[in-house]
């Protein structure tokens, strides 16, 4: 007795009984379980996927890349304290507004508001706008850590050349 042929809409057509919902059919989520445990997707797979989609891994130049700008966000809160303790004026309102709740409190505000920013670009990172936010975030904050530094400089007092 002959079987019936299988078609291609047949769960079963290759030996195999496949999953009725195909993870494929729709595109990686912008947070997962897979975000933080275990994921393996690191970049789109497909021609044109690149471009706006979801990752559930994050290279490491991204992460250092990430940490650095952190840390530049911190050292202009610190830096930006200190010039306000030689007698500088704070301009941005809303900085003004942090500071005036506390030195800890500037920093921690400041460092929450901008780890959770950082955080949303990282899962943004396939995004055009992201990565522009990335660049230009990363080159304000270098600019400014610089321009911090030779604040400080001229604040030291120089001792008198012999």
């Amino acid at each position: 007795m002959e079987s019936p042929a299988r078609t291609e809409s047949d769960p079963a057509s290759d030996g195999l009984a496949r999953r009725q919902s195909d993870r494929r059919r729709r595109p990686t989520p912008m947070v997962s379980l897979h975000t933080f445990f275990g994921g393996r997707r690191r970049q789109a797979r497909r021609a044109g996927e690149a471009d706006g989609a979801f990752v559930d891994l994050y290279s490491p130049r991204l992460a250092v890349l990430l940490l650095v700008f952190f840390t530049l966000t911190v050292f202009d809160s610190v830096a930006t304290l200190f010039y306000l303790s030689k007698g500088g004026e704070e301009l941005n309102p809303i900085a003004q507004w942090m500071i005036d709740q506390g030195n800890t409190e500037f920093v921690v505000i400041k460092g929450v508001l901008t780890g959770m920013c950082v955080l949303f670009v990282m899962l943004h990172k396939n995004f055009r706008y992201a990565r522009c936010a990335i660049a230009v975030g990363f080159s304000f904050y270098f600019a400014l850590a610089i321009y911090h530094i030779v604040l400080q400089v001229h604040a030291w007092p120089h001792p008198p050349l012999p």
